[in-house]
């Protein structure tokens, strides 16, 4: 295979990706993580996982408003727009506002159901509550999740403090993603819940629908006992942050997406030998490994 120019790395590697729009949140705190609760080596770790992390193709920054003729007619025009047109208006809305449209009319109700959303968890709690305790976090998520019936294109939940206890929620979130058909998903635990923490859900193997997917502060559940035909038959773009998983996790993953363009594993908490043995891979990026370990990242040459 032809040895491919970087050009994957400024996307994966660009620190300048705000967490939140508003610029009266401390850069530390746009997770709700209060730095002082972990030592400097785990604040170290986790801020440099959210400085690659996607960012949503939704804002925050504007605000909703309405304007008037200049007659004060009071005539709604933008209502008379066609159904397809006011979807891609709601899509483009942080779900927080997209909700509120469906409580217009019957019309605006069913647009709000039938239009793929956007879900950011640091879109859901106000500037202020960016340091508030976690359950309020994780319940909006829930509430948003359940209450949506059609699908999410992009979901990015980094605000939720997980715990083993949480499991059950966790595994919710993943089979309704994977029913609504995610494309683009970005799932970070907080605070540090390693080496005892939570193991990502069985079923997030088997969502087919993915094409991107960051994962942060996890634990890889034992690859070996997933179901038969787990796989990730979309996958392009993979990035593992401060992951705990083994030479074979890693193996199983390559030979389950087929079509994987772009792999990055950074912070991994267990040393790895790693053999990328893939067909599609074109770039890979290894780096900064406790312990020591391979700093680096290159083409697939």
């Amino acid at each position: 295979m032809a040895r491919q120019t970087p050009r994957f790395y400024p996307q994966l590697l660009r620190t300048d990706f705000p967490a939140r729009e508003d610029p009266g949140v401390p850069m530390d705190m746009r997770h709700g993580l209060d730095p002082e609760t972990l030592d400097p080596y785990k604040n170290m770790v986790l801020q440099f996982i959210y400085s690659f992390l996607l960012k949503s193709p939704v804002s925050t920054a504007a605000s909703l408003s309405c304007t008037t003729t200049e007659d004060g007619d009071g005539v709604d025009r933008f209502s008379l727009l066609p159904d397809d047109l006011l979807r891609r208006v709601v899509s483009r809305l942080p779900a927080k506002d997209g909700a509120r449209t469906a409580v217009l009319s019957s019309r605006w109700r069913h647009l709000w159901r039938s239009t793929p959303l956007v879900l950011v968890d640091t879109h859901l709690l106000p500037a202020a509550c960016a340091g508030a305790v976690s359950c309020a976090v994780t319940g909006a998520v829930s509430a948003a999740l359940e209450a949506h019936p059609g699908k999410f294109t992009f979901v990015s939940l980094t605000c939720s403090f997980l715990e083993r206890a949480d499991r059950g929620v966790l595994a919710r979130w993943v089979q309704l993603l994977a029913t609504k058909g995610v494309s683009e998903l970005v799932l970070v635990n907080r605070p540090w819940p390693l080496p005892y923490g939570v193991s990502l859900p069985v079923a997030l193997f088997s969502c087919a629908s993915l094409s991107r997917l960051y994962l942060g502060a996890w634990l890889f559940p034992d690859t070996a006992t997933l179901p038969r035909g787990a796989a990730f038959p979309n996958l392009r773009e993979l990035v593992l942050g401060c992951v705990i998983m083994t030479d074979k996790d890693l193996d199983f993953v390559l030979a389950a997406s087929p079509v994987l363009d772009i792999l990055a594993v950074v912070g991994n908490q267990t040393q790895l030998l790693a053999r990328l043995a893939s067909q599609s891979l074109r770039c890979a990026i290894l780096r900064v490994q406790r312990g020591g370990g391979r700093r680096g990242g290159r083409p697939i040459p």
